[in-house]
């Protein structure tokens, strides 16, 4: 009996081990696809990560050189701080005007961001609105006018032909508007406009405004009113009492001159305390803070103007008594954008007041401006005799004449005011570089 042999296939083994390389190799490629996204995503989140880290170093750097200058602590050219085996580090440098520039590079692996601060010294103000009015409110007699918006903690008071351009605010549960045209101007008697203005007081009568009444009564309006919003809040005028009292040292530091003092030619003053009047005849340039503990008078075509030592920040003139500035005034900022002039008043003077202690002088009065001035009153009346335009108006009282109408400049937020010596650092801008 023969036994057949039977025959091996040799080349089996191969083919199987092709095919699981091959189906090894499809499975990897699809593990490979579905990880990639998730340690791409992982990665890109570290990097994320750790790019906030580097932001926030900066921040802290940054935050710590502004302290130290702020609070004059010592502090050099260039500063170092180390969070967590991390670095920034943060350059001072000085810039025109007399402000400083500081700089701050957080480092975390390699990876950057820098904020930038810009310092100006002087004493910040911040202006919310362009005409601001305290307990006092505003008065507006036949046919004057505002253009642009006004808040008020007193009561808005129009008659004949009165009107602002914006919106009109009345603070608190007794505020009230009355007589007024709202967002418009009047014509031929009617109240009409392109701009929407709304009316914003707990009482409302007797007024027509182009957007809506929001007030909880009122009668003879043109819109009934609406009541979905809360009475406006009573806001703080811009200048704190104790920034005045700082300013007026730095004024003292100065110097002191006894006696009413005349500017009949070119003069250049401050920082100086003049114990008198003062009156200005011809072109008086402010070098620094000027306190006056009586009258200021700036005269028919007279000139007052910064200094360019200034560069972006203001100069003032401080009185004890009133001011007042008659027609063909003029006045010149530092030459350089951001610079105003502020003319404070810290009298109760109310001409409309028998016992007013101001001779029947407000506590400024303005018969022309320009809009790089602006005029404080918090303690009184600011009077407008004739058409004028201001950076910003601000008075316990604001009265306009007859036919008188006022515009202010738009887009003023933080001034920065030079004090001398001891003025503070203020923060003109602060965001990130890179």
């Amino acid at each position: 009996m023969k036994l057949k042999a039977k025959k091996i296939k040799r080349n089996g083994g191969a083919a199987m081990l092709i095919s699981v390389i091959f189906f090894l190799f499809i499975t990897l490629a699809i593990i490979f696809g579905l990880v990639s996204p998730t340690v791409r995503e992982f990665r890109n989140s570290s990097v994320n990560l750790q790019s906030k880290n580097a932001y926030f170093l900066a921040e802290s750097g940054e935050e710590d050189a502004v302290y130290r200058i702020k609070n004059n602590l010592a502090i050099s050219s260039s500063e170092t701080i180390t969070l967590n085996s991390s670095s920034a580090t943060t350059t001072i440098t000085n810039i025109v005007g007399g402000g400083k520039q500081v700089v701050s590079l957080g480092d975390v692996n390699s990876l950057q961001r820098k904020i930038t601060v810009v310092l100006k010294t002087g004493d910040g103000a911040v202006f919310k609105y362009g005409t601001q009015a305290g307990q006092g409110g505003f008065v507006f007699q036949n046919n004057s006018h505002i253009s642009g918006s006004i808040y008020s903690n007193g009561d808005v008071v129009g008659s004949n032909g009165a009107y602002i351009t914006g919106d009109a605010f009345a603070a608190g549960n007794t505020g009230s508007i009355s007589n007024m045209c709202i967002g418009g101007t009047v014509q031929s008697g009617n109240c009409t406009g392109t701009t929407v203005g709304s009316a914003h007081a707990h009482t409302v009568t007797n007024t027509n405004a182009t957007g809506n009444i929001y007030c909880q009564t009122g009668s003879g309006n043109n819109k009934t009113c609406d009541t979905s919003q809360a009475d406006p809040i009573t806001q703080a005028l811009p200048i704190q009492d104790a920034s005045i009292t700082q300013w007026e040292t730095d004024a003292t530091n100065g110097g002191v001159t006894n006696g009413n003092v005349t500017i009949s030619s070119p003069t250049t003053i401050g920082p100086r305390k003049i114990v008198g009047n003062l009156i200005v005849n011809s072109t008086l340039t402010i070098a620094n803070t000027i306190y006056v503990t009586g009258n200021v008078t700036i005269g028919i075509n007279a000139t007052v103007k910064l200094d360019p030592s200034f560069g972006t920040t203001s100069g003032m003139i401080i009185s004890d008594g009133y001011i007042i500035i008659n027609n063909g005034v003029a006045f010149q900022d530092s030459g350089t954008a951001g610079s105003y002039i502020l003319l404070l008043s810290n009298s109760t003077c109310d001409a409309s007041i028998l016992t007013s202690p101001c001779n029947g002088n407000n506590a400024i009065s303005v018969s022309n401006n320009s809009n790089i001035s602006i005029v404080n009153a918090q303690k009184g009346t600011v009077y407008f005799s004739n058409n004028a335009s201001v950076k910003e108006s601000v008075g316990n009282t604001i009265s306009l004449k007859n036919n008188v109408g006022i515009s202010y400049g738009t887009g003023l937020i933080n001034v920065g005011f030079t004090s001398g010596p001891s003025g503070s650092w203020f923060i003109n801008s602060w965001g990130e570089s890179q």
